[in-house]
């Protein structure tokens, strides 16, 4: 198998963005200009003529040493291919990773599998994911007693789906509602998401919808990504107002029933704390889980120190 590692000047970003949309686990992480926006340094792994592609995302925040870590927003990275995602392929990939990265997270996609024998510490994440190749009245079947509660809680208060947000808007409204209790979220990644937003908008590969209340206040927004017709759930907020009368409920429904009948999905990225992982579950998403692969090559006394 003809796999060589590339430095990011020297790839083809051409051919590498082909491999990703036409290979059979396509994600939008996956994209040239998608990483480009989450990460300052990455190279790839290559087989052939870009028949398959591996990024190698990396940083020297160790003193003396190099890393491979997940950047935020790019929940599922790892190798991309047009070929089966054979154990052979998947094994070759991942030896192929040069010795000079001396500590290992990658969190890949969903299709790909591996096992202990491969030489990683393995974890399984979930990821919540509803598909809509169905009638609105069969999937709606599937929802939960408190999400219809809710659904019936927005009617009354004359919600207005389909508003029209701004980047900065959803930045802003985040920001006020959300953001301060993550703490991984700094001001480099509102710039971050800002540029994935513009980007994604500027291609036809992402869009923000938002609802407002009786009087017009924008009460609830959300960013998704597009891509072969999975729209991911990035950027979700709601203010207190909103989640009094429902209005995410209230937005996702009224993008379930848009797309009725479609072969497209909604990928709700996660998650693994139980009262989010039960509001994606509320309107019958399944999980289709991924792994998560670390490796520690560190000098033993380096493994203390960096513990």
């Amino acid at each position: 198998m003809d796999i060589r590692y590339v430095e990011h000047k020297d790839l083809d970003f051409h051919k590498w963005d082909s491999c990703v949309h036409f290979a059979g686990n396509s994600t939008i992480y996956g994209f040239s200009w998608y990483l480009n926006q989450i990460c300052e340094d990455w190279d790839g792994l290559v087989e052939g003529n870009y028949e398959s592609v591996f990024p190698i995302i990396w940083n020297d925040k160790i003193p003396g040493f190099l890393q491979l870590y997940n950047p935020q927003f790019a929940q599922q990275l790892g190798l991309y291919s047009v070929h089966a995602l054979s154990e052979n392929r998947i094994r070759a990939f991942l030896s192929a990773i040069p010795k000079k990265y001396k500590r290992l997270t990658i969190n890949l996609n969903s299709r790909i599998t591996v096992n202990d024998s491969m030489g990683f510490n393995i974890e399984k994440r979930p990821n919540y994911q509803l598909f809509l190749n169905a009638p609105y009245e069969e999937i709606a079947a599937g929802y939960s007693k408190n999400l219809k509660r809710n659904l019936k809680k927005a009617a009354k208060n004359d919600l207005f789906a389909g508003v029209s947000v701004s980047p900065e808007t959803l930045i802003e409204l985040f920001k006020e509602h959300q953001g301060q209790k993550i703490k991984d979220v700094t001001d480099k990644s509102y710039f971050t998401l800002l540029r994935i937003m513009y980007q994604s908008m500027t291609r036809g590969k992402g869009f923000i919808t938002g609802v407002q209340l009786a009087d017009g206040t924008l009460c609830a927004a959300a960013f998704f990504l597009v891509n072969r017709g999975k729209l991911t759930y990035l950027l979700p907020v709601t203010t207190p107002k909103g989640k009094e009368v429902g209005a995410m409920h209230y937005l996702l429904d009224i993008l379930i029933r848009t797309n009725e009948n479609s072969p497209k999905r909604i990928d709700f990225e996660g998650s693994g704390i139980e009262s989010i992982a039960r509001f994606y579950k509320s309107f019958g998403a399944t999980d289709d889980p991924y792994f998560v692969i670390q490796q520690n090559r560190l000098p033993f006394w380096m493994r203390w120190f960096v513990k």
